[in-house]
């Protein structure tokens, strides 16, 4: 008995080129690392406010 898959075929025609793949990774690692900066910037600003709370002990 021969049973076909029934997503076989339109799986297939969603996968993703290598091409698609490398653009898609290449902005992702830039959506990363403006994220990274993003939240060392929102860290650098949460310690500022802090020292302000607390007072500059220098």
């Amino acid at each position: 008995m021969l049973r076909w898959r029934k997503d076989s075929v339109a799986e297939l025609k969603k996968r993703k080129t290598n091409d698609e793949l490398q653009a898609e990774n290449e902005e992702l690692k830039k959506q990363l690392e403006a994220q990274s900066q993003q939240l060392d910037d929102t860290m650098l600003a949460l310690c500022d406010v802090y020292e302000l709370l607390v007072g500059d002990t220098e």
